[in-house]
């Protein structure tokens, strides 16, 4: 028993050592009418902040690039216009970058770039492409169902057709996560995607089924402070405070309807699902409003007319604000909010108590703070 937890231990940390000992990296690749361009090696820093690390100019439509990394982690491969993310882990990266041409047979300053290197690699690749089907799912399935907000029946048709396309991606995500548990590829798609789309419980399964090697991995070490984060806006963290202005122009916090049960709602004037459930938070708010709950819409909208029309179209008499910046505000981003509408429930110190709840089982659950 003793030798075989000694022999785990081993594992791990030769594992780590490898992993966290200093490698060296090779990027190269043909940019096809590329010469005299600049390809960029960068890194994130912040938000929407980067800095070079390596470039390399492109002669005879080919380029190359050598260093030294610390630590397994992910860069921004920067060729033109085009930006991927890849996985630097001492292993060689091969870059194909062909010129693309417009309907008729034109060339264009556009190219379709293709990446290979390890399996790693391949993980991480692979891994983003699903993660971009989703996400263009979801993009137009909200456009489409923007196009027949106004007719019910179709609205609703459109939304489960677009739930149903979702689902049989999120099975394949979740097979592929699953089955990749012991790369550390998978731990960059756990923080960044997973954790973005998905439930904070399927990001808490998903990183308990890492391997302990993976877990003590520098990429592993990263992920499990991203969920320490991520626990503050589940169902148990206390909401992050929120201070955005209201239509009069005036600032209101969250933490000012401390004392009342609120349901705090991520919405838009254009999202056709948002206006859908309007019907059932207004009938909720007129049962309880007087008996200490209150609704605070964070709206997502980035033209102050719209907003302000759909809160007076609709009737919306519960506390709104906004920062008018669209998906870029934020608080939409602090809260990982990815979809709308996004729901929570507080209760009356602050504390989340419940997830998008919606119809039946939202009117079930605000009912049961009063009865």
């Amino acid at each position: 028993m003793i030798k075989n937890v000694c022999y785990g231990l081993c594992t791990v940390l030769l594992f780590v050592m490898g992993c966290n000992r200093e490698k060296t990296y090779t990027i190269s690749g043909t940019w096809e009418n590329g010469n005299g361009k600049v390809v960029y090696l960068k890194k994130e820093i912040g938000e929407k902040q980067f800095q070079i690390i390596d470039s390399a100019v492109v002669k005879d439509n080919q380029f190359k690039m050598m260093g030294d990394i610390s630590q397994v982690d992910k860069r921004i491969l920067a060729l033109g216009k085009d930006e991927q993310e890849i996985l630097l882990e001492g292993e060689p990266i091969e870059v194909m970058a062909t010129q693309m041409t417009n309907k008729n047979g034109e060339l264009i300053d556009s190219y379709k770039v293709t990446i290979k290197g390890s399996h790693e690699q391949e993980i991480f690749r692979t891994a983003r492409d699903l993660a971009m089907g989703k996400s263009m799912i979801g993009l137009a399935g909200m456009f489409a169902m923007v196009q027949v907000k106004d007719d019910s029946v179709k609205l609703d048709s459109t939304y489960k057709a677009v739930e149903m396309m979702k689902k049989a991606v999120d099975e394949r995500i979740k097979n592929f996560v699953d089955s990749n548990s012991n790369t550390l590829a998978i731990t960059y798609v756990i923080g960044d995607f997973i954790a973005r789309e998905y439930p904070f419980e399927d990001v808490e399964r998903y990183y308990n089924n890492l391997t302990p090697e993976v877990k003590a991995s520098y990429p592993g070490q990263l992920l499990k402070e991203k969920m320490a984060s991520l626990r503050s806006i589940n169902v148990g963290g206390i909401a992050p405070d929120i201070d955005l202005v209201a239509p009069d122009g005036k600032h209101i916090k969250l933490s000012s309807l401390r004392g009342k049960y609120v349901l705090l709602d991520f919405w838009a004037s254009w999202c056709g699902p948002c206006l859908a459930e309007v019907p059932n938070v207004k009938a909720i708010y007129e049962e309880y409003k007087d008996k200490g709950f209150e609704v605070y819409g964070v709206s997502l909208d980035d033209k102050r007319e719209a907003w302000v029309n759909a809160i007076e179209k609709h009737n919306l008499p519960w506390v709104h604000v906004s920062s008018l910046k669209g998906w870029e505000c934020p608080v939409a981003k602090r809260y990982n909010v990815t979809g709308i509408p996004k729901m929570y429930l507080l209760d009356k110190e602050g504390r989340i108590v419940a997830m998008d709840l919606r119809g039946e089982a939202l009117k079930e659950k605000v009912a049961s703070f009063f009865n």
